[in-house]
């Protein structure tokens, strides 16, 4: 699936090439983004990909200066999103679903699983290898739900400890703190790593 969009992408790259004729390749990725509903990563990776094959010849790189207010667009960061729009509903069926006694019970605990399993160690991971290509995807999986149960544990273990306890509702709280931080953090990371990158 994933290599079909990619063949897609790059026919799309080529024929906008061929009619719009683009000076350059910030203008190539402009017209790119209005024609197809793609990351910049993903476009910036297949241009790349035409290019080592000798079908697209540009001398600049990919990688425009971009302001970090574009780059926190959803277009761009949308695992950042995806991750804060989770977290959010984590919250919320904390404080709005009781913990049982109705059907919404259940979907406190999916939150609360993805929350606990998987949120903390993939942002910590983003954080540690921001860039796509210093880990692959089962690697990120990996380190990611191995970390969270680390993150977790600890969490739970510095709870334990303090007046507010260990329960269900000051874990989770905790834990979607956390979540939000380390989004933050790789999310920053991921911008001065690409504002590093060389351009026209």
């Amino acid at each position: 699936m994933f290599g079909a969009q990619m063949k897609t992408l790059g026919i799309d790259i080529l024929d906008t090439i061929e009619q719009k004729k683009p000076s350059n390749v910030k203008e190539l990725v402009s017209l790119i983004q209005k024609r197809v509903n793609s990351t910049l990563e993903d476009i910036e990776t297949e241009i790349k990909n035409l290019q080592k094959k000798g079908l697209v010849s540009f001398e600049e790189s990919t990688h425009p200066k971009e302001k970090f207010i574009a780059f926190i667009s959803p277009r761009i960061s949308r695992w950042f999103w995806i991750i804060i729009t989770i977290s959010f509903f984590s919250f919320v069926s904390i404080i709005l679903i009781p913990e049982s006694g109705t059907s919404l019970s259940y979907l406190r605990y999916i939150f609360a699983f993805i929350l606990v399993a998987f949120l903390p160690g993939y942002c910590l991971t983003e954080t540690l290898f921001p860039t796509e290509t210093a880990l692959d995807m089962i690697e990120r999986l990996a380190f990611s739900i191995g970390l969270s149960f680390a993150i977790t544990a600890l969490v739970g273990l510095f709870l334990s400890f303090t007046p507010l306890g260990l329960t269900l509702t000051t874990s989770l709280s905790v834990l979607g703190s956390l979540v939000i931080v380390l989004a933050l953090m790789a999310l920053i990371r991921k911008y001065k790593i690409r504002q590093t990158l060389p351009t026209q």
